[in-house]
Formats: C-alpha cells, structure tokens, sequence
C-alpha cells in the first residue's frame, strides 16, 4: 500500500479537483459540481479562504496527489443537522479521483487514516464521525462498513432526487 498523507487544500489544487470530479467512476456522485477551474474558484472560495465551517483537504499517495477530502461539524449546516440527526458529529465526503487508484484498497486505507490522524484531533468533542453517501453509491458504503460504519438514516438532500445513507462510527474506533 501507499504512504498516505493530507494536505489543505489549495487554488493551484482546483484543477485536479474539478478533474477528478469528472472523471467517469466519480461522475455520478459529483454532477452539479464546477467543471471549470474558475467555477471551482467561486464554488470553494470559502473554504479555501478559511471562512467556511468545511475545510478541504487533499489526499497524496506516496506524494502525489489521488482525490480529496473535506470535513464539518454537522451542526454548522442547520438543514444537514436537522436531516442527520447528529448535530456534535464530525462528518467528512471522500473521493479518490485518480482512476488509477480505484479499487485498490486505498479508500479503506485513507478513511481510517483521516479519521485517525485528523477527525480524533480536530473535532474533540465529536463523539461520532459520519459519512453519507448517496444510496446508489455502493462502493462508498462498502468501503464505509470495511472502516466500521454501519449504515443509519436515509436523508433527502435538496439537490438531488435520491436519498444519501447516513453511515457512523464511534470515534473510539480511531483511536492510535
């Protein structure tokens, strides 16, 4: 396996996040997203100026950069604290961009590493970590329960017409 690392990340980033959003295996869980650097510019602004309760990181495979990450306090966004029903939960969104690194076991191995190295460190009181992948999205949700989340609500978000899983796991679980 590769020497994974996280790193914030930054507007010489957005290129390959807009990038690894179009690619055909991310696709379907990343339409709506910016397809153009510029768009990405004014879609993370916030977060890339550090005025947004969501930080984005990226993920290196043995330094080079294959997707990214980005983690919130649930409830820093009402209408998702409301929908998840976890307001002191930690929650993260995933995504290997690289084709190339799919299927490899890497998402098993960045998931329980970010929530080890970062989620346990930056968000103390969260005594739950989350993820909610869209329902239809079977590769996250089994990488999700091979990390030791198990599968909850099913939430309606208001930009898509299908419902995401809301997946937890206790923060004891990442404990070094």
């Amino acid at each position: 396996m590769p020497q994974l690392s996280f790193r914030p990340l930054i507007r010489a980033d957005l290129s390959a996040l807009v990038r690894w959003m179009a690619a055909d295996h991310a696709q379907p869980w990343f339409a709506g997203e910016p397809t153009t650097r510029p768009e990405a510019e004014e879609r993370y602004g916030a977060q890339l100026n550090g005025t947004s309760a969501a930080r984005m990181w990226i993920v290196a495979a043995d330094s080079v950069p294959i997707g990214y990450l980005q983690d919130y306090l649930v409830g820093a966004y009402d209408d998702y604290a409301v929908r998840a029903q976890d307001p002191t939960a930690a929650a993260f969104d995933f995504l290997i961009g690289d084709p190339d690194m799919v299927g490899r076991g890497i998402g098993t191995q960045m998931i329980t590493q970010f929530c080890t190295e970062i989620l346990v460190r930056d968000f103390p009181d969260s005594a739950r970590f989350i993820a909610s992948p869209d329902v239809r999205n079977h590769r996250s949700i089994k990488v999700l329960e091979r990390c030791g989340f198990t599968q909850g609500l099913w939430i309606q978000p208001p930009t898509s017409q299908f419902p995401e899983v809301v997946c937890t796991a206790p923060r004891e679980l990442f404990f070094p």
